[in-house]
């Protein structure tokens, strides 16, 4: 079951819970820990999740990813305050519903404590968009160096093939030859076309090798 659970939502998981663990912490240690607003922190933490779940699937269905980088920042902040409004409304909205209302809050208006949720879920949303940005560009780098690789792997066997198909008795025959009348006339160039020689059937035995 576990195993089935995909990387992305295992980082879902991990980065909320961790949100809701730190969150509680400094409220029971220097805040106001009734149990009303501990389950408004839980709240806020669920709806997190959904939030930017959804907001990863505007992502994906508009190829902002695949768009220039300048596009790409202007969709992801775009985004971002969007989402962060919604987030800001549903928060207010949960919070009525559940009856919480702190005594800290109690002296601002409405529009005043939707700012301050949406600002607040603004910058949990800026963060989040920029690991998912980091985590996607080291991936598509490390897929694009993966087919870099495979490309120079594929012209490489090529070219193996290409010299070993060159490779036949009438081209040793006739290489052996010109050798042989540089040898008195030009020990030097015998030297190196004996050297370029073996180079080249020494390429044509690792083609084979590679075939089978």
């Amino acid at each position: 079951m576990l195993n089935k659970i995909s990387r992305y939502w295992w980082c879902q998981i991990i980065g909320w819970s961790a949100n809701i663990v730190v969150s509680i912490f400094f409220v029971t240690t220097f805040g106001e820990a009734t149990r009303l607003y501990i389950f408004s922190l839980i709240a806020g933490c669920l709806l997190g999740v959904l939030i930017t779940h959804v907001m990863r699937l505007n992502i994906h269905s508009l190829k902002v990813l695949e768009k220039p980088l300048r596009k790409q920042i202007a969709w992801l902040l775009t985004l971002t305050f969007v989402f962060a409004v919604l987030y800001g409304v549903a928060m207010e909205a949960l919070d009525y519903l559940m009856g919480f209302n702190p005594e800290r809050l109690q002296k601002y208006s409405k529009m005043q404590r939707l700012f301050f949720a949406s600002f607040n879920a603004l910058w949990l949303l800026l963060v989040w968009n920029m690991i998912y940005y980091i985590y996607h560009y080291v991936e598509r780098n490390r897929s694009q160096e993966l087919d870099t690789f495979r490309l120079e792997a594929v012209v490489k066997e090529l070219e193996l093939k290409t010299i070993k198909a060159h490779i036949n008795p009438h081209f040793i025959f006739n290489a052996l030859n010109s050798i042989r009348a540089l040898v008195d006339e030009n020990p030097e160039r015998a030297r190196r076309a004996i050297t370029e020689l073996s180079n080249i059937l020494r390429s044509s035995m690792q083609a084979e090798k590679m075939e089978t």
